[in-house]
C-alpha cells in the first residue's frame, strides 16, 4: 500500500476512534486553545476499516483508497449536517489552505459574503474594490449556479470553496434578482480583505465600517478610534452591517476597545467548563458610541453587539441580527485536511442565547440607518456637552 494511502486511512480511523486530536481554534480562532474530546469505540473504527478492506478486495472496480477515505469523511459530515450541526464541514487539503488564507485577510476569489436564508444561498455583502462589485453583483442576489452546477444541496462553505480559486481563473455564477435570472462570468483575483474603512463625517463624528474579523481587526479598530478622536471626532458610529464574523478572538478585542473591564462573552462547550472572556482594558469608555446592525450581522459581530448592548455601552440601531450563537472549531487531520465542527455556544453578558433569535436593536430602522445612527449619536454628544457645562 502506498504511503499516502496508509496516511489517509490512518487519518480516517483516528477520526472515528477519537484517538488523535490536534490544536484547534474558536470560531476561526481563539485567544485560548480549548481541549477536544471524542468518543467512538475501537469497534466502530474496526468496522470502518473492515468495510474499506472488503471494498478494496472484492469490489469490481474499487476506488482509490484516498477516494474511499474522503467519501467516509464526507458521509460523517453529512450525518452532522442533517442533524444539529449545519455548519459542519470537511476541508480537503486545498480547501483547508484556502480557509486559512481567508482568516489571514488575504485570499483569491471575487469578494462576496454568502449566507443561507430560507434554504437558499444569498449574497449578503459585496466587498468594495473587488471583482464582484465590478461585475455587478449586488446584496440580495440569490445564488443559483456555480460553473453550471446547481447550488441547491450546497452549504455556504461548500459554495464559497467553489467560488474561490487561483487568481486569473474564471468562475461562472447564475443568480436570481427580483425574479430575473442573471449570469456572470467573473475573473478571480488576489484580494486583500480590509478589516475596516473609516472617516470623520461632516457632522464631526467618527465612522468605522468594520468589514471582517480577520487577524488584526481589534488592533486596527483601536488605532482608528484613537486617530478619529485626535482629529476631533466627538463620538463613533461602528457599522457592523453585513459583517458575517470571523475570528472569535478578534471579536473580544474589538469589544475591549470600548469596554474597560467585565464580561464580554461566555462560551459553553460539551465536556468542558464554561469559559468567561472579559475585556482587556485600556478602553475608550468615554467616547459616545452607536452601533449599526442588520440581518447580515453575524457571529463575531453579534458577540460585539451583544456585549455592548448588555453592558449599556452603546445604542444598537438598524435591524435584527442573524442569530448565529454557535462556535465552530477547526480540527486539522494528519494528512493536511481538516474538519470544522460546532462544539459549543456563546452567550452575551446577560446570558442570552441568540442562536436562531438574533439581537434586537434598541432603535429599529429599516432604511436610512446610517443617517439615523448619526442623529442619535449627535443627540448623545450634545447631551454630554450640556452635562459638562
Amino acid at each position: 500500500m502506498e504511503r499516502w494511502q496508509r496516511v489517509s486511512i490512518a487519518a480516517m480511523l483516528a477520526l472515528v476512534a477519537g484517538l488523535v486530536v490536534f490544536s484547534v481554534g474558536f470560531a476561526l480562532g481563539s485567544r485560548d486553545r480549548p481541549d477536544a474530546s471524542a468518543g467512538a469505540t475501537a469497534g466502530d473504527a474496526g468496522v470502518v476499516g473492515e468495510a474499506m478492506e472488503r471494498i478494496r478486495a472484492s469490489a469490481v472496480e474499487p476506488p482509490a483508497s484516498e477516494a474511499l477515505v474522503r467519501g467516509a469523511l464526507k458521509g460523517m459530515v453529512r450525518v452532522l449536517n442533517r442533524g444539529d450541526d449545519p455548519y459542519a464541514l470537511f476541508f480537503s487539503r486545498a480547501g483547508y489552505e484556502s480557509f486559512q488564507e481567508l482568516t489571514s485577510g488575504r485570499f483569491s476569489g471575487i469578494g462576496v459574503w454568502l449566507k443561507e436564508k430560507a434554504g437558499r444561498l444569498e449574497i449578503v455583502s459585496v466587498l468594495p474594490d473587488t471583482p464582484a462589485v465590478e461585475a455587478g453583483l449586488r446584496r440580495g442576489d440569490v445564488l443559483e449556479e456555480i460553473d453550471g452546477r446547481a447550488v441547491g444541496p450546497m452549504t455556504v462553505d461548500q459554495a464559497v470553496g467553489r467560488i474561490k480559486g487561483p487568481a486569473g481563473t474564471e468562475v461562472a455564477l447564475g443568480v436570481s434578482r427580483a425574479g430575473a435570472s442573471l449570469d456572470f462570468t467573473i475573473t478571480r483575483r488576489s484580494i486583500e480583505l480590509r478589516n475596516l474603512v473609516s472617516r470623520v463625517t461632516p457632522d464631526g463624528l467618527g465612522y468605522i465600517r468594520l468589514l471582517a474579523f480577520a487577524r488584526g481587526a481589534g488592533g486596527q479598530v483601536r488605532e482608528e478610534v484613537a486617530a478619529l478622536t485626535e482629529r476631533g471626532a466627538e463620538g463613533i458610529v461602528l457599522d457592523l452591517r453585513d459583517n458575517g464574523g470571523g475570528l472569535f478572538s478578534e471579536g473580544i478585542e474589538v469589544a475591549s476597545v470600548f469596554l474597560e473591564e467585565g464580561r464580554i462573552v461566555t462560551y459553553k462547550a460539551r465536556s468542558r467548563p464554561e469559559q468567561v472572556y472579559e475585556a482587556s482594558g485600556a478602553a475608550f469608555e468615554d467616547v459616545p458610541l452607536v452601533v449599526l446592525v442588520n440581518e447580515g450581522t453575524a457571529s463575531a459581530s453579534e458577540i460585539v453587539a451583544g456585549a455592548l448592548q448588555d453592558r449599556d455601552r452603546a445604542i444598537l440601531v438598524g435591524e435584527e441580527t442573524y442569530g448565529k450563537g454557535s462556535v465552530q472549531e477547526v480540527f486539522p487531520l494528519s494528512d493536511a485536511s481538516a474538519l470544522k465542527l460546532t462544539t459549543g455556544a456563546y452567550y452575551t453578558p446577560d446570558g442570552r442565547d441568540i442562536s436562531g433569535e438574533g439581537i434586537e436593536p434598541d432603535v429599529e430602522v429599516a432604511s436610512a440607518q446610517k443617517r439615523r445612527a448619526v442623529e442619535i449619536l449627535e443627540g448623545i454628544v450634545l447631551s454630554t456637552d450640556g452635562a459638562q457645562g
